[in-house]
């Protein structure tokens, strides 16, 4: 236990005074006023208490021993850590607020401000990865929230989860907005993610080989499909060669499009990134949207499709038929899309303007088409020997 000291500060022009704490850490003293007010003839000097004397000596006391426990138990608790306390790392402790029991709780309470600006998706996403956090401690603390723990977490995601890197990266990445909410509001006396580095893992998605595009478009030209696949494949083609993403493709209207391109706002990012953005339009693109549409003048592309899980079972059993051996789905198609384009342009940053990446670094996940081109590069010195 701490040494405490406990006294009235007197006041010369006045009967009454205020119980004090007084102590050290680490030689550095700590001393502050409990508020409560006390006559001076009413005051234990030796018992640090107030006297039975006063009318209100019992209320008093219980505050008065309330403090003192709230001091012992920061110096227990850092004491079971084994770390050391430091007065601002005290006084940090000794303030932090007592309104949520758990952290989930405090979550509950501030999810709103927290998010604010998320879209719905985004929501989604988070909720799946607390639900996680949940599953592997419900009653989860503050104090339970530390470096060791993260790591047990980050165990917890890779062995008995068996999560991928990049879906492990993506869940501890969504749980550390929230720790360090936190942390800012005061309820962490520490941040624990101030030396736990989130590794990223290399990313991987599918994406359409140039041969293996041409099959399907030439499967769409030649319609052997039957109806339904049809409809699937001329909707993930134009996610091919206009770069959105399903749920912009299903939203896109003719009236964001001109001669020569079309102008579209990505729902993912509306509220953190509301630029406009403006894709040129290729040919094979404006022939799906001509077959599409037919003689419409306004009104959404594409209407009355399946659902997304259907259409992907769909694709499936498209590459299946047409014999590409890989598993695409509609993300597939924006990644067809920034390979391609990557591949014959090298223009890395053009690229990040039609995807609408807020950062370079989201486009780099494409970079390989870069470092295949610089293997192929080098081989033009082979004719010099």
């Amino acid at each position: 236990m701490v040494k405490l000291n406990i006294y009235l500060r007197e006041y010369k022009s006045s009967s009454e005074g205020i119980v004090w704490f007084s102590f050290y850490v680490k030689s550095e003293r700590v001393h502050f006023s409990s508020k409560v007010r006390c006559e001076k003839k009413h005051w234990d000097k030796k018992k640090m208490i107030v006297k039975g004397s006063d009318p209100g000596y019992v209320d008093k006391n219980r505050i008065i021993e309330n403090i003192r426990a709230r001091i012992n138990n920061v110096f227990v608790k850092y004491r079971l850590r084994d770390k050391t306390l430091t007065r601002d790392a005290f006084l940090r402790a000794y303030n932090r607020p007592s309104d949520y029991s758990t952290f989930f709780e405090f979550i509950k309470a501030n999810k709103r401000n927290i998010n604010f600006g998320n879209e719905v998706t985004t929501n989604y996403t988070h909720k799946t990865v607390l639900k996680k956090v949940e599953d592997f401690q419900p009653s989860l603390h503050f104090d339970d929230i530390t470096e060791d723990w993260l790591n047990r977490y980050f165990i917890y995601l890779k062995k008995d989860l068996k999560n991928c890197d990049n879906t492990v990266h993506k869940n501890l990445t969504i749980f550390k907005k929230y720790v360090l909410a936190a942390y800012k509001m005061g309820y962490m006396d520490e941040n624990p993610f101030a030396n736990f580095k989130i590794k990223r893992g290399t990313p991987s998605f599918t994406y359409l080989t140039e041969d293996e595009l041409k099959i399907l478009v030439d499967a769409y030209k030649a319609g052997v499909l039957e109806d339904k696949y049809h409809r699937t494949l001329e909707f993930f083609l134009f996610m091919c060669f206009s770069s959105l993403h399903v749920t912009d493709s299903r939203n896109i209207t003719l009236e964001q499009f001109s001669d020569d391109s079309f102008v579209y706002y990505r729902v993912k990012n509306r509220n953190s990134k509301p630029e406009p953005i403006v894709i040129p339009l290729s040919e094979p693109l404006k022939m799906i949207v001509h077959n599409v549409v037919g003689t419409r003048k306004k009104g959404k592309i594409f209407q009355g499709l399946p659902a997304d899980q259907t259409m992907n079972r769909f694709l499936k059993e498209i590459a299946t038929e047409l014999e590409i051996n890989k598993h695409i789905t509609h993300k597939s198609g924006r990644h067809t899309y920034a390979t391609y384009f990557l591949s014959k342009t090298k223009d890395i940053t053009a690229l990040q303007e039609i995807l609408g990446h807020s950062s370079l670094s989201e486009t780099m996940i494409y970079a390989h088409v870069l470092d295949e081109s610089k293997q192929e590069g080098v081989k033009c010195f082979d004719s010099l020997m």
